[in-house]
């Protein structure tokens, strides 16, 4: 007959396994917010991409952690009984600047977060919490890897000397914050004294404008769409069809800013949908990218029509999700199939695959709209029905946007 063997002192209790897993879910879900702020306003291209793929991806955390928290806990997202960790979460939102941010997320927070979660996956209860131990587990590998690159850019701008006095200011405030707070599991020793207001505090105001860095040196007329070449050009408007998959980034800062907007009156369901559609689109931006590298061709000099994302930003939340999903959309699907048959027709298979793979994404977009309109609706407070709010929506979409004549405020 076997014996038990004692259980060991250093292993997490179910009570403290759900107080630990709660912080932990805390910490990546109120970041969700603060990355999506952030990433229109964010210029360096290689941190916007990188906002952008750890939004989904700490979604993808987040939401591993619920589906665990719910088997043990009821409701299963609960705010921390902890002062200080809600006053890091809620003060990261107001960096100095992006660099300033990223400092505080892949070299303060995200450092931490992995240890604390390696510890808790070697400390649990192997067989008995084996569901939290797999959650954990495929996390940190994700932390693992955005880290390192993260900071591998980090390292290179730094070097360069891109870092403002600012971002060591608020990388030693944060490091503060996260000290009041005992660290990301709250059992580290605390600060006597609170960490005081930092100097380089920000108060963060949503961009209007989509940010570029000094390497973009078209950023597209003030008040009109260029017309494409026409379709039958097969080369010519193939480099145009690709320099407007590059500038698909603008899809990616609208969905962040209803993200930003509607956060806390919106389902959870909802935020994991608009992450993926976001990254999505962060990625449709970088197979434009490759497609020109490949065919020789320096992205960073395409236009990338920045007023749209301006025109967008003057409607409300509710109404940019509009005109992006049942406008651009709903509305690309005819163009995106000829482009298929056409790079069919020329043998140009890489083409061919990109647009397909684009077409499955945005047939999902689509389906988001259709899902997510009625409630973004309610949430907005819109009497409108979702039908009527669609058309009177897609008149503006054609008499501005499809014909080219963005109707900007002058200021």
């Amino acid at each position: 007959m076997s014996r038990a063997l004692p259980p060991s002192s250093g292993e997490i209790d179910i009570d403290e396994n759900r107080r630990l897993l709660n912080r932990y879910r805390y910490i990546a879900h109120e970041g969700l917010p603060v990355l999506a702020g952030w990433l229109p306003a964010t210029a360096r291209f290689e941190l916007k991409c990188e906002l952008g793929r750890a939004l989904w991806e700490d979604t993808q955390h987040v939401n591993a952690l619920y589906l665990r928290l719910r088997e043990i806990q009821s409701p299963a997202f609960q705010k921390p009984a902890d002062a200080a960790l809600v006053r890091l979460m809620q003060e990261l939102l107001h960096a100095p600047d992006e660099l300033a941010l990223a400092v505080a997320f892949w070299r303060v927070l995200k450092p931490a977060l992995h240890t604390a979660l390696v510890a808790h996956e070697g400390a649990t209860f192997p067989n008995s919490d084996l569901p939290s131990v797999y959650a954990l587990g495929h996390i940190v590998l994700d932390l693992s890897r955005q880290v390192a690159r993260v900071e591998t850019l980090l390292d290179a701008w730094e070097a360069e000397g891109r870092f403002s006095p600012a971002v060591a200011a608020w990388e030693s405030h944060v490091r503060a914050l996260l000290r009041d707070a005992g660290g990301v599991s709250g059992r580290e020793p605390r600060g006597t004294v609170p960490a005081p207001a930092a100097s380089v505090w920000r108060t963060f105001v949503p961009a209007v404008e989509a940010a570029r860095d000094e390497r973009f040196t078209d950023l597209g007329s003030v008040g009109r769409v260029a017309a494409p070449p026409p379709e039958d050009a097969y080369e010519e408007h193939t480099v145009f069809e690709f320099e407007r998959y590059s500038s698909e980034m603008l899809a990616a800062e609208t969905v962040a800013l209803v993200m930003f907007h509607h956060f806390e009156n919106m389902p959870w369901e909802f935020i994991v949908d608009a992450a993926r559609h976001l990254y999505d689109e962060v990625r449709h931006c970088l197979m434009g990218y490759e497609w020109m590298r490949r065919h020789g061709t320096d992205p960073f000099g395409t236009p990338q029509c920045l007023n749209i994302f301006k025109w967008r930003s003057q409607f409300r939340p509710v109404e940019q999700y509009c005109l992006l999903t049942m406008g651009n959309e709903v509305n690309a699907f005819p163009y995106r199939h000829r482009r298929v048959e056409e790079h069919r027709r020329a043998g140009n298979r890489l083409s061919e695959q990109f647009v397909r793979y684009d077409i499955a994404d945005e047939t999902q977009h689509v389906r988001f709209g259709n899902r997510w309109l009625p409630e973004l609706l309610k949430a907005a407070g819109e009497s409108r029905s979702p039908e009527q709010f669609t058309a009177d929506m897609m008149e503006i979409w054609h008499r501005e946007y499809k014909s080219g004549r963005l109707q900007l405020q002058v200021e």
